[in-house]
């Protein structure tokens, strides 16, 4: 290979990792996830963890996001962008084939350009299998405890300190006050996991042949079991009997440590998966771009425009606050947005006057408004509804 050639490649690898990416930043709606991003960043350093005791997952990412203020969706999204390419700079350090891979590799462009804590995450897991690589095992575990606090799926590496055994006791110490705040959350915060259900809000399933293609090719290049092959199938592991893998979300962060196993393949088998797994990628991208708007944004941006008091339930009190002021009801619903107490308010908590009540149809709190007030529909689809409180 010529000298010329060997500097092409980076450049083609980083041209496929932001051609996969840049047009999601854009292309993808607003996510339900990332609009808790915004409204949990937007509280105090202790309100974040406050706000977190009623749900799932450590504090780094969001208190990195309050420190640069309330920046718009786009910006968080930007943000992410700039940590996959940190995690993109570290694996294509260790060997170009994995750079490839990873720069087309759908979950882990999904996760890139989405603003929650996934490619934080993976970032720092990239790092810290860099400092392995380099004997440094004290900055490994430090980072390993970084990335624990950014998303609980970083836990799933620590395991991989006792190659130098000290490091892994350190780490555990370090993240005992993780440990406290995941001790008291509420279990009912994971009742969401499912194992085996595909996520296609996030990205669409790869067609049949398609997905039977990839699951090949990566069985064939994974036949050289190397170190990077137990930093991948351990973490996979825990995930597995922990219940706690979900795809695309998980695929997300192993992906660092997978691409690195599968890159010393033959070309053979590395192109092809290359070329499926691209495939893949431009089939989501086009997907996305095709969606009609969500039900919840599409009543959301219904009352947005319309005057007088908004008073907002479930999972459209967030869709709501993110385009105009709302009142929550029932009141609890701010202090933890789309989660309900099974035991729903009285009448008397019903907001005094006239307003616009936005909601899922058949919610539980539009039957409790009307056994006691009158309602007039405004809008509805097949989720969502708006009515006008009399």
């Amino acid at each position: 290979m010529t000298p010329l050639a060997v500097r092409r490649w980076p450049l083609a690898v980083v041209f496929l990792f932001l051609a996969a990416r840049v047009p999601l930043l854009f292309l993808r709606q607003p996510f339900f996830d990332e609009l808790f991003t915004r409204w949990i960043s937007a509280k105090s350093f202790a309100g974040i963890v406050h706000a977190l005791r009623y749900d799932s997952g450590p504090p780094l990412y969001y208190w990195f996001v309050h420190l640069i203020g309330d920046p718009p969706l786009l910006v968080l999204r930007a943000l992410s962008l700039l940590f996959a390419s940190v995690a993109l700079a570290v694996v294509m350090k260790m060997r170009i084939e994995a750079g490839a891979l990873l720069a087309v590799f759908a979950p882990a462009v999904l996760l890139s350009v989405d603003a929650r804590a996934y490619a934080l995450c993976a970032m720092l897991i990239a790092l810290a299998l860099y400092a392995m690589e380099r004997e440094r095992w004290w900055t490994a575990a430090a980072l390993l405890v970084l990335a624990a606090y950014s998303h609980y799926y970083g836990v799933l590496f620590f395991p991989l300190l006792l190659r130098r055994w000290r490091t892994f006791p350190v780490a555990v110490v370090l993240f005992i006050p993780g440990l406290w705040l995941a001790w008291n959350q509420p279990g009912s915060a994971l009742d969401w996991l499912s194992m085996g259900e595909w996520p296609e809000a996030l990205f669409v399933r790869p067609p049949m042949l398609l997905a039977i293609a990839i699951a090949l090719l990566m069985i064939a290049a994974a036949l050289r079991f190397n170190r990077f092959a137990v930093a991948t199938l351990l973490p996979v592991a825990l995930a597995v009997v922990c219940m706690v893998y979900v795809p695309v979300r998980f695929d997300a962060v192993i992906a660092v440590p997978l691409v690195l196993w599968l890159a010393p393949a033959k070309r053979v088998v590395l192109i092809p998966l290359g070329f499926a797994l691209a495939v893949w990628t431009a089939v989501g991208i086009i997907e996305h771009a095709q969606r009609p708007v969500d039900d919840y944004r599409a009543a959301a941006e219904f009352v947005a425009h319309q005057p007088g008091p908004v008073v907002a339930s479930g999972y459209l009190y967030l869709e709501t606050v993110s385009l105009r002021p709302a009142t929550a009801y029932p009141p609890h619903q701010a202090e933890h947005p789309g989660w309900r107490i099974l035991r729903y308010p009285m009448g008397r908590e019903i907001p005094p006057g006239a307003f616009l009540w936005i909601g899922e149809r058949g919610a539980p709190e539009l039957e409790v408004i009307r056994r006691h007030r009158r309602i007039e529909p405004l809008y509805e689809n097949p989720t969502a509804l708006v009515v006008k409180v009399h």
